[in-house]
């Protein structure tokens, strides 16, 4: 195997890694937990770029949903994603693509505001469904509070992102 196919695959085990510990540094509240995950999986698109980023997320989903406890408070399996928050975990995938989409700083970073969005509304429809409560108090309840904490995340990662760009091919 090349060195670079090494350093990518590296890379996106770190970042599936990243997203398990960002799953676990996170603050109860009666309805979703808050986490930094928002950080990691835009860092995923914004560094990794679609192809490789979707594939991390892909694997921290599939790890979780056969049990491995990487999602938060150390839940893993099926019902982590058929359960109350699973639309926000879902949602991860279209926040890592559309951070990815465009490389371009504004026009990047307002994907991955869009993408936030994406993922807030996936996570509050199906705990609306899930908690038979309609779309507005489950709004208030699960995704106000936390949306502007996630652009911000969002934001901050794009320029992580490419600080960690810049620094990766010095060392290289």
């Amino acid at each position: 195997m090349k060195a670079s196919n090494v350093r990518l695959i590296t890379e996106c085990a770190v970042l599936v890694a990243a997203m398990a510990v960002a799953s676990q540094i996170a603050i109860p509240t009666p309805f979703v937990p808050i986490t930094i995950q928002c950080l990691v999986v835009s860092l995923c698109g914004y560094y990794l770029g679609i192809k490789r980023g979707t594939i991390s997320i892909t694997v921290y989903l599939v790890l979780g949903v056969i049990g491995v406890p990487v999602f938060s408070a150390f839940n893993g399996g099926i019902y982590a994603i058929l359960g109350p928050t699973g639309g926000f975990i879902v949602g991860f995938l279209p926040l890592c693509v559309l951070c990815a989409i465009i490389p371009n700083k504004w026009q990047g970073i307002l994907l991955g505001i869009l993408g936030v969005f994406v993922c807030h509304l996936l996570g509050t429809l199906w705990y609306s469904y899930f908690c038979k409560i309609d779309f507005i108090t489950s709004f208030i309840a699960v995704s106000l509070p936390f949306i502007i904490k996630d652009i911000i995340l969002v934001v901050l990662s794009y320029f992580i992102s490419n600080m960690l760009r810049k620094r990766i091919s010095r060392q290289i």
